[in-house]
C-alpha cells in the first residue's frame, strides 16, 4: 500500500509530517457544562415565575410610548455621537498642540468630565435654565430665555456628547501617539504645515487605531 506523502502550498513534499494529537482539556469541558447548566436553571427561572407575569410584558412592550422612548433613545446617541466624535478629535488635537494654553484646556476638560458621574452633569443640564435664565453675549438685544434653547431634549445630547468627548478624546490622542513619529518628519521635510500633516498624514493613518474601540 503506497505511503500517503503531504505536499505543501507549491506542490513540494513534507517530510517526516508529524500529526499531533491536541491536549485533552477535561476541566474545560466540565466548566462548560457547569456554565450551561446554571444557565438552563436561570432561564427555566425566569420563563416560569408567575411573579414576572410575561404577558404584561409583551402586552406593554410594543406600546406606543416605549416605541417613542426607544426612537428618542437612538436618536439621542446618534446626535451625541456625532458630536462627541468631532469634538475628541478637536481635544485630542490641543492636548499635542505646541500651545501651552490649548494644552491645558485640553487637560481640564478631559479631566472634568471623566471625573464627575454623568448623572450629574445631565442633572446640571437639565437645571440650567433655571440655573441661568437667560443667555447672553452682552450686546444689547441679543439675551434670550435659556428654556428656549436648553430644552430637555437639547440637555440630554448636549451632556451625553461633552461627557462622551472626554472618553473619545483619549482614544484618539492614542491613536495619534502611535503614527510613527517618522511620517510627521517626513512631511515637515516636504514643507508642509502642521494643520495639514494633522489633516492628511496623521489623522488618516491614526484612523485604523481610532476606530475600533470607537
Amino acid at each position: 500500500m503506497p505511503h500517503h506523502v503531504e505536499h505543501d502550498s507549491e506542490g513540494l513534499p513534507i517530510p517526516n509530517r508529524i500529526k499531533a494529537k491536541p491536549v485533552k482539556r477535561p476541566g474545560q469541558i466540565v466548566a462548560a457544562i457547569i456554565v450551561v447548566i446554571f444557565a438552563a436553571m436561570i432561564v427555566k427561572g425566569l420563563i416560569t415565575n408567575p411573579r414576572f407575569e410575561w404577558n404584561v410584558v409583551w402586552k406593554y412592550l410594543f406600546n406606543e410610548r416605549v416605541l417613542e422612548g426607544v426612537g428618542y433613545t437612538l436618536l439621542l446617541t446618534v446626535i451625541s455621537m456625532v458630536v462627541a466624535i468631532v469634538l475628541a478629535v478637536v481635544l485630542a488635537v490641543m492636548r499635542k498642540s505646541v500651545n501651552p494654553v490649548l494644552r491645558g484646556v485640553s487637560w481640564f476638560y478631559i479631566w472634568f468630565f471623566r471625573g464627575t458621574p454623568v448623572y450629574t452633569q445631565l442633572v446640571f443640564w437639565g437645571l440650567f435654565a433655571v440655573l441661568i435664565p437667560r443667555l447672553s453675549l452682552g450686546i444689547p438685544l441679543t439675551s434670550v430665555e435659556s428654556q428656549a434653547i436648553i430644552t430637555a431634549f437639547n440637555a440630554a445630547w448636549i451632556g451625553l456628547a461633552l461627557n462622551e468627548a472626554a472618553y473619545l478624546a483619549e482614544i484618539v490622542r492614542a491613536g495619534l501617539d502611535a503614527v510613527d513619529p517618522g511620517q510627521e518628519e517626513a512631511a515637515k521635510a516636504l514643507g508642509m504645515k502642521r494643520s495639514m500633516i494633522m489633516r492628511r498624514v496623521i489623522l488618516p493613518q491614526a484612523m485604523r487605531i481610532i476606530i475600533p474601540p470607537t
